[in-house]
Formats: structure tokens, C-alpha cells, sequence
């Protein structure tokens, strides 16, 4: 009996255990400034892998629709948001945060890992709004840390010349290449 204990002991093992990883699903959602961003963000994963460019998407559109990207298969999917960009000019950063906390409310049952990314300056420029994008910000900062979402800033990185078109409102081809870069980036490290 013991020997063949020991034969069995040496050609099996007692818990067999399997390393089949799941892959996760990535969803990139913003506005227009996402616009030919899916090439560095996809590149060779398009099947888990998406970039979701809603022109002139305001926070509370993106709440609207969330059922929507998050599919019941999907296991705990990586969901990057860059709004609120166009909208800083048009709406009050205290409608701008009551949607993102709404948007909140909505994610964090989810059971999905939410990053939210920094503002970006755009459009028509007026003396105040760089006051309420920086305020909105360092708000946005904050909440996510306490909401356990992550935060994403670019820095000054879009501040340079030649990173915005000359009217202002969009961001040139090479600035869009540098923000589909550090965002395909920030899904390569969250996914690993």
C-alpha cells in the first residue's frame, strides 16, 4: 500500500492547479480629443482592447450610456474616461462635478477598475477658464482618490506650443499621437 502511495504521490499531484489568466477588457471613453487615438491604444489587442470617442460627450452623456460598455461577461474590465474637456468653457465646474459624481455613483458597483484622466484646456480661451480647469483638476484628483478610482495627470505635457490646432479647440496630429501613447501606456500597466 505504501508503495503504492509513493508511485501515485510521484506521478500526480494532489491539487492540480490550472494558470489559465483571464484577459481583461479595456475601454477608453472620452470626446472628441480621442479622435485617431486607437492605434496606440489597440495595437495588436483589438478584441479586448476599445476606444470609445464620443464627440461632444459631457460627463452626464457618458453616465447615460455606461450600461452600455460594461458587458455582464466581462471580467473586471479597465475603464479609462478623458471627458469633461469640452465642457469646462460651456458648463460650471459645480454641474461638471455633480455629473462626474454621478457618473461615480453608477461605477462603483460595477465591479470595473476606473481610472478618470486630467483635463485637458481646450476650445475658446477666456481668462478664467485655466483657473477653473486647474480647479477642477485638483477637485477631480482628490475625489478619485477618496471614490478608490484612480487618477490620471498629463502634467504640463499639452502646454507647449504646437500641441493645440491654431484656433484652439482640437489637438494637433502630433499631440494626438502623444495622448493615444500615454494613455495606450497607462492600460498596459493597469492590465499587468
Amino acid at each position: 500500500v505504501q508503495e503504492r502511495l509513493a508511485k501515485a504521490s510521484q506521478s500526480a499531484p494532489l491539487f492540480a492547479t490550472t494558470s489559465v489568466r483571464k484577459k481583461r477588457r479595456a475601454v477608453v471613453i472620452g470626446d472628441s480629443l480621442l479622435r485617431e487615438t486607437e492605434g496606440p491604444i489597440c495595437h495588436l489587442d483589438l478584441s479586448h482592447k476599445e476606444v470609445c470617442c464620443l464627440p461632444g460627450a459631457q460627463v452626464r452623456d457618458v453616465a447615460r450610456n455606461i450600461a452600455r460598455l460594461i458587458k455582464p461577461s466581462d471580467y473586471y474590465p479597465l475603464l479609462v474616461f478623458h471627458i469633461g474637456n469640452e465642457e469646462v468653457g460651456k458648463r460650471s465646474t459645480r454641474v461638471i462635478k455633480r455629473d462626474f459624481r454621478a457618473l461615480g455613483r453608477l461605477l462603483k458597483g460595477s465591479g470595473a477598475q476606473v481610472v478618470l484622466s486630467f483635463v485637458l484646456l481646450v476650445g475658446d480661451w477666456d481668462p478664467h477658464k485655466r483657473e477653473r480647469v486647474d480647479a477642477l483638476n485638483e477637485w477631480l484628483c482628490e475625489w478619485c482618490h477618496a471614490q478608490g478610482f484612480g487618477y490620471y495627470g498629463f502634467g504640463c505635457s499639452f502646454e507647449k506650443g504646437g500641441m493645440l490646432t491654431a484656433d484652439g479647440s482640437r489637438l494637433t496630429r502630433r499631440a494626438t499621437n502623444i495622448l493615444g501613447n500615454k494613455l495606450a501606456g497607462l492600460v498596459s500597466r493597469a492590465l499587468n
